[in-house]
């Protein structure tokens, strides 16, 4: 499915940013993923902030360091001005992490922000968690989302230039490229040594991608090994930093603008 390229190293600047407003916080992008600053209870540090994880995570380092025993917490989570009561995970996010310039503490995934609309914003990188009435959002495309293992997925398509395929892709705010699901592609003459699963190094480039009725060539691209029943795979943020997005998990929408530089 994926024709193999020389991975393409990207350099995403955090760019200066005015002050946040209430209900937003800064955030930036290491390495395809974003990155928010949030408190778990009295344990602050940077999370890594994914639209594509179902449950939420104290990497299990930082639970053994503040004497946080089990494999669940409950605390009160401070992100973005926001109090929300939240039960994570403990595990450990080595392999998400390690290639990352930041020291990540957590990952904020979608249990916790089901009862928010979410903006994000790509430059400057802003996240916005609106309980009640939310911000004008001039929204130039609208894509039904569906509830798939527990994390919101839009359908779309892709093409290796021979075969296209249509499905259901997961808002990966964790990875750069495209991930495709190890049940439906495979990268073809592969280097010795090239990790197909890398979420900031992609391997490969799709000849093409169709999302929201735009067409998006040469996408960087891998595989996902542990891609969910039901998901062709999951879309990175390379993608995504085209537009400003907002996430209406209780209205099953994902709005899309132009995004504003």
């Amino acid at each position: 499915m994926l024709r193999s390229a020389a991975a393409l190293a990207f350099a995403l600047a955090v760019l200066a940013a005015p002050r946040a407003l209430a209900g937003e916080t800064a955030c930036w992008v290491d390495n395809g993923a974003v990155i928010a600053p949030a408190a778990f209870g009295d344990i602050a540090g940077d999370f890594i902030f994914d639209l594509s994880a179902p449950t939420s995570v104290l990497h299990l380092d930082v639970a053994q360091m503040n004497d946080v025993e089990g494999t669940q917490a409950r605390r009160t989570l401070r992100l973005a001005g926001e109090r929300i009561p939240a039960t994570v995970s403990i595990a450990s996010l080595d392999a998400r992490t390690l290639t990352l310039p930041t020291t990540v503490i957590g990952l904020i995934g979608d249990d916790v922000l089901a009862p928010y609309v979410v903006d994000l914003r790509f430059s400057p990188c802003r996240i916005g968690l609106w309980r009640r009435r939310a911000p004008r959002f001039r929204a130039t495309a609208s894509l039904r989302l569906q509830m798939v293992g527990g994390a919101p997925a839009a359908a779309a398509s892709v093409s290796d230039g021979h075969a296209i395929a249509t499905g259901l892709f997961a808002i990966d705010t964790d990875s750069l490229g495209v991930r495709l699901s190890g049940a439906a592609a495979r990268l073809s003459r592969a280097p010795a040594g090239v990790d197909a699963g890398s979420r900031d190094r992609p391997p490969a480039r799709l000849a093409a991608l169709s999302l929201a009725d735009e067409i998006f060539e040469d996408t960087p691209a891998g595989i996902d090994p542990q891609a969910p029943a039901g998901l062709l795979g999951g879309i990175g943020t390379a993608v995504w930093s085209r537009w400003d997005l907002r996430l209406d998990l209780r209205r099953r929408r994902l709005l899309l603008a132009p995004a504003r530089r």
